[in-house]
């Protein structure tokens, strides 16, 4: 019974992982908000570094106001199903673009590690954690004091040259 149920889980998280992985490559609703709103379940929890929100339409109006939906790009650099926690998709993905916070601003490429949380009851995601390969501040100074990024982090390299690293695939 317990291989079973098993079984039944990871397939569960292995279909949202390919559904999740089709709607960011044609959507890239990481920055657009054009989210796949079915995938997701009702209690929805969004959460990173400077944001904690409910609700997927909260989150899908939160991204299309932050990013500049004509330069922003997600580019998804693997996603898989997670085998250190239990029914986790982790999307790698390279950010790059302008925001529209204030007057606007480019920022510097990185990479966010994105984890699905999928609920095995209802096989959908229910929780969205997003990491960042760079600190907040490292970000902010190179959009805002350009003469200081050769003492800060390197941009992120382009998406195919992160899809060649394997272990930028996931856990």
């Amino acid at each position: 019974m317990l291989v079973r149920a098993y079984t039944q889980t990871s397939l569960i998280c292995v279909q949202m992982a390919a559904e999740l992985r089709d709607g960011l490559e044609k959507s890239e609703w990481f920055v657009t908000g054009q989210v796949r709103p079915e995938l997701f379940s009702d209690d929805f929890v969004f959460v990173d570094p400077d944001v904690s929100l409910k609700g997927i339409e909260n989150y899908a109006r939160g991204v299309s106001r932050l990013f500049d939906e004509a330069t922003a790009r997600a580019e998804v650099v693997g996603c898989v199903v997670n085998s250190t926690q239990a029914h986790t998709i982790t999307v790698t993905w390279r950010l790059s673009g302008r925001v529209k916070v204030g007057p606007g601003f480019d920022i510097k490429p990185y990479l966010v590690f994105t984890d699905f949380r999928v609920d095995p009851r209802t096989g959908l995601v229910a929780f969205q954690e997003d990491r960042f390969s760079l600190p907040g501040w490292d970000l902010l100074l190179s959009a805002l004091l350009p003469p200081l990024r050769p003492w800060l982090a390197p941009p992120a390299p382009p998406a195919d040259i992160l899809r060649t690293d394997q272990s930028l695939a996931g856990p």
